[in-house]
């Protein structure tokens, strides 16, 4: 059974890929957290999102900088972006982190996060239909993606951000 059900699923696929239509649907992006011990605030600055189609490369969907604190988002999602995307088959997800912050809980300030690698690979298939909605939630685990590494006294922050698809709707 599972094999008939993954020959079908790839058949589809292949068919997909044959059509050459120019057609276009619509791409809502989401992000969602978890939440996190210890802190009153993380701050996150995405500057840009990039798709990569199948066969033609990555398309840069959106750039600028838009901030999310994540504890805001434990429980609910919030849209990243609404736009239309050709119909197609994509591969990948990237997100550009441009920076971090972290505010503890019980410390006046905010303490700036190094984030070593600031752009974020988000393996997923996803289909765009002709006048169809493709949803996709991402799920950006604050939890494992913020290090505390101590420097002698001194104590930094590294933002290695772990995000996962959460949830993808047609």
């Amino acid at each position: 059974m599972k094999k008939l059900i993954l020959f079908a699923f790839i058949v589809t696929l292949l068919l997909w890929g044959c059509t050459s239509s120019d057609g276009t649907g619509n791409f809502k992006l989401y992000l969602t957290d978890q939440p996190i011990d210890n802190a009153e605030e993380i701050l996150v600055t995405i500057s840009e999102i990039n798709v990569q189609k199948a066969e033609e490369g990555f398309l840069t969907i959106w750039e600028g900088d838009e901030e999310y604190d994540l504890l805001k988002l434990q429980e609910i999602e919030v849209l990243m972006l609404n736009i239309t995307l050709k119909e197609g088959t994509y591969t990948q997800i990237r997100l550009v982190v441009a920076s971090g912050r972290i505010k503890i809980e019980g410390e006046k300030d905010y303490d700036n996060m190094t984030v070593p690698s600031s752009e974020v690979k988000i393996p997923v298939i996803f289909n765009v239909m002709d006048g169809g909605n493709t949803e996709i939630v991402l799920d950006f685990e604050a939890e494992h993606s913020i290090h505390v590494v101590y420097a002698g006294q001194r104590k930094e922050y590294k933002l290695r951000p772990v995000i996962i698809v959460k949830s993808i709707t047609y």
